[in-house]
């Protein structure tokens, strides 16, 4: 008897350790969908995001914030959610418990296999061929801290920075033997922030683990906004104004009213709103796509996506794929 129950707890220990060792490693969410198959509303914040599991031994990442996890044969489970994965062909099927949605994730070298797109952006620099870092092709950070939280907590100007209205932007390689070289300070903010920034990124070399055998090129960018003191220029604020009325008439479904706010965006100059204020711009955008698809106008809305970026930006990239073949 004895033997049958040792039996038996091995079997079961062993179908566990199988299905996390097939869990192991970085997985991309492809789409969400509803328990029943059926897809989320064109409206739904899910539609079209970027979402990236990575598990550990004993945690889990998701988007690069790192979670306790404790897996059994079925479940993830972290201090206050459970998450139900199974699989399906070479899909990870991933259900929050008590949630009617399932994610439906692909092992990071297969997504890559498949979108080719997203190993193809490079540079050429003194003959040399650098690949330019983005959300699924870029090195590893390993550290309890994303890297943006790092280089914050290593700034110490960071906080009485992020109070007023600026934009700070960088860039540097990071080599295939994940060495960091040719920092860049493309638009600084003071003396003092720039080289804190430049002794944080020094920090953070060690932390970076470069598995590709490629060359990077990555960007940081630190955008400190002051929400309404922030907009300081007319165009700013008439971009505003414009959004916010968008926004509300999109939020109740009154699409065709969203679109006569949005539309107002067209004959504007925009260029300088979309580095200050990006997320605010692709709202506008994403949200004019959507309203142009609730009522059947695929072109216009193919339009205002591609505003927004192409396929490797994932806030568009399933509307592209589903309505712009």
């Amino acid at each position: 008897m004895r033997q049958k129950i040792l039996l038996l707890l091995l079997t079961f220990i062993n179908f566990i350790n199988v299905h996390s060792q097939k869990l192991n490693g970085t997985w991309i969410l492809e789409k969400t969908v509803y328990e029943n198959g059926n897809p989320l509303e064109i409206n739904h914040t899910l539609y079209s995001t970027f979402t990236e599991y990575e598990f550990l031994t004993n945690s889990i990442k998701i988007n690069d914030q790192k979670f306790n996890a404790k897996f059994t044969n079925n479940s993830i489970k972290l201090d206050f959610r459970e998450l139900l994965f199974s699989f399906e062909n070479n899909y990870l099927l991933i259900q929050e418990k008590g949630d009617d949605k399932i994610q439906i994730l692909s092992k990071k070298e297969d997504f890559l296999s498949k979108n080719i797109e997203f190993k193809s952006e490079i540079e050429i620099r003194n003959q040399d061929t650098l690949y330019i870092s983005n959300e699924v092709y870029k090195p590893q950070f390993n550290n309890e801290l994303t890297f943006e939280d790092f280089l914050r907590k290593n700034i110490s100007k960071y906080t009485s920075e992020s109070t007023k209205n600026n934009l700070f932007k960088s860039e540097f390689v990071l080599t295939k033997e994940g060495k960091i070289k040719d920092i860049k300070i493309l638009s600084g903010i003071s003396k003092s922030f720039d080289n804190e920034f430049i002794v944080a990124l020094n920090k953070a070399e060690i932390y970076f683990k470069n598995q590709t055998g490629k060359d990077f090129i990555i960007r940081h960018n630190f955008n400190f906004f002051q929400m309404f003191k922030g907009l300081t220029e007319k165009t700013e604020k008439e971009f505003y104004a414009i959004q916010k009325k968008g926004n509300l008439h999109f939020q109740n479904n009154e699409f065709d009213k969203a679109i006569i706010e949005y539309e107002k965006l067209y004959i504007m100059d925009l260029n300088s709103i979309k580095e200050r204020f990006g997320f605010l711009y692709s709202e506008a955008f994403i949200n004019l796509g959507i309203s142009y698809l609730a009522v059947n106008k695929n072109e216009e809305a193919c339009n205002s996506f591609s505003k927004v970026g192409d396929i490797r930006n994932f806030k568009v990239r399933n509307y592209l794929i589903n309505f712009c073949k």
